[in-house]
C-alpha cells in the first residue's frame, strides 16, 4: 500500500475523508494549512508563467514524466510563491489528479483558456505541443505589453509635466500678470476673461473638481464591469478609424490562436468557441462569438455563423471557410493568428509614433492660448496709449 500526500480544499476533516474515499483513498492524517498557503494567495508572475510553460513543454516533449518534470521545475522558480505553487501542483498529480485539475486550484495564475487548452491536450495526448503553443502566445502577449509600456513611458511623463505647467500658469503666473494691468474686467478681451474664470475655478474649487473627477473615473470603471455597458463601449471603440482596426486585430488574433490550439488538440467546435471567445479580450467580439456558438449549435457552419455577426473580421470568416472546406481549420486559424501577430506590433508602433507629436501639438496649442490671453491686455493697453 502506497502513501499519498497532497493538498486538498475541504470544509472539514469529515468532508476531506469523504472526498478521498471517492477517489479510492483512505485518510490517515490531515493538517490544516495556513492562510498563506491558500491557492488564492499564490500567483505566478507573467515571466514565471512563460518560463514554466516553456520548460514543461520541453521536458514533456523529451519524454520526461510530468511528475518528474514538475518536481525538477519547482526549485528553479525565482520566487518562493512560484516554488510553492509548482510543488503543490506536483503533489496534486502525485495524489492521482490530472494537470488540468491541479491547475484549477490556482485560477489567478492559470486562466480558463490556459486550463482548457491543457485539458484538451491531456484528452488527445498532445500536451507538449499545446504547452508549446501556449508558451509562444504568452511570450507574444508579454512582448506586446512590454513594448507598449516602454513606449508610453516618455509620452506619459511628458503629458504629466505639460499638464503641471499649464495648471501652474493658470493658477499662479497668469493671475499675477493680469493683476498688473490697469482697468477692470470690462476692459479685458474675451480670451483673458475666460482664463481668469478658469483660474478662479481651479483655485477656489480645486478640491471639489478633483473629487468630482475621481467620482467620474470610479463610476466609469464600475459601469464597465456591467456587461452590456462594456459591450456597448467596445462597439464604439471599434468604430474609431485605425484604433478600431487595432482592437479588432488583437481580438481576432487571440481568438484564432486559442481556437487553433484547441482544434489541433482535438477539442470539439462548441467548446473551442466557448474558450476562445473568453480569450479574445474584447467584449463586443465576445458577444458576437457567443452568438456564433448558438448558431453552430443549431447546425450552421462556423464560417456562416461568423459572417452573420457584426462586428466580425472578414479575414477570419474567409480563413474559417477555407479551413472547413479543406479540413484543416486549425492550420488556417494558426496562419491567421501568425499574420496578425506581425501586423499588431506594426500598428502599435504606428500609434505610438503619432502619440508624442499629438501631445506636443495639443500642449503647444494650450500654452499658446494661455500666453495669448495673458498678453492681449498688454497689447490693448499699448494701442490705447
Amino acid at each position: 500500500m502506497a502513501l499519498v500526500t497532497g493538498v486538498l480544499t475541504a470544509a472539514d476533516e469529515l468532508a476531506l475523508d469523504r472526498e478521498l474515499e471517492a477517489m479510492g483513498l483512505a485518510l490517515t492524517r490531515a493538517k490544516v494549512v495556513g492562510a498563506k498557503h491558500s491557492a488564492k494567495h499564490v500567483k505566478l508572475s507573467a515571466r514565471e508563467l512563460v518560463t514554466m510553460t516553456t520548460q514543461l513543454a520541453t521536458l514533456l516533449g523529451a519524454g520526461v514524466p510530468i511528475l518528474g518534470a514538475l518536481q525538477g521545475l519547482a526549485p528553479q522558480m525565482r520566487s518562493e510563491g512560484g516554488r510553492e505553487l509548482i510543488s503543490r501542483i506536483a503533489d496534486s498529480i502525485e495524489g492521482g489528479g490530472s494537470l488540468s485539475e491541479a491547475l484549477a486550484q490556482f485560477p489567478d495564475s492559470f486562466s480558463a483558456v490556459y486550463r482548457s487548452s491543457v485539458r484538451a491536450g491531456e484528452m488527445t495526448g498532445a500536451l507538449p505541443s499545446v504547452l508549446s503553443s501556449q508558451a509562444k502566445f504568452l511570450e507574444w502577449c508579454a512582448e506586446i505589453r512590454s513594448t507598449t509600456v516602454q513606449a508610453l513611458f516618455y509620452p506619459f511623463m511628458l503629458m504629466v509635466a505639460i499638464s503641471a505647467l499649464i495648471v501652474l500658469m493658470i493658477t499662479f503666473l497668469v493671475p499675477r500678470i493680469i493683476a498688473m494691468m490697469p482697468g477692470g474686467e470690462e476692459s479685458m478681451p474675451g480670451p483673458t476673461l475666460f482664463l481668469m474664470g478658469l483660474s478662479d475655478l481651479l483655485v477656489d474649487h480645486g478640491v471639489l473638481l478633483a473629487g468630482g473627477l475621481a467620482l467620474v473615473v470610479g463610476g466609469t470603471l464600475a459601469a464597465l464591469r456591467h456587461k452590456p455597458t462594456a459591450t456597448a463601449c467596445s462597439r464604439m471603440l471599434l468604430r474609431i478609424p485605425r484604433l478600431g482596426d487595432l482592437l479588432s486585430m488583437l481580438a481576432v488574433s487571440r481568438f484564432a490562436r486559442t481556437a487553433s490550439t484547441l482544434q489541433d488538440a482535438g477539442c470539439d467546435v462548441l467548446s473551442m468557441i466557448d474558450v476562445s471567445s473568453s480569450a479574445c479580450g474584447n467584449k463586443a467580439y465576445q458577444a458576437s462569438f457567443e452568438e456564433v456558438r448558438e448558431r453552430v449549435a443549431k447546425g450552421d457552419r462556423l464560417s456562416e455563423a461568423l459572417e452573420k455577426q457584426v462586428p466580425m473580421d472578414p479575414l477570419l470568416v474567409q480563413m474559417a471557410s477555407v479551413g472547413e472546406d479543406t479540413g484543416e481549420l486549425d492550420v488556417c486559424l494558426s496562419q491567421l493568428s501568425g499574420y496578425y501577430d506581425k501586423e499588431v506590433p506594426r500598428m502599435v508602433q504606428w500609434f505610438l509614433a503619432i502619440l508624442e507629436p499629438a501631445i506636443l501639438v495639443c500642449a503647444g496649442g494650450a500654452v499658446a492660448f494661455i500666453l495669448l490671453a495673458a498678453i492681449l491686455p498688454m497689447l490693448s493697453l499699448y494701442e490705447n496709449m
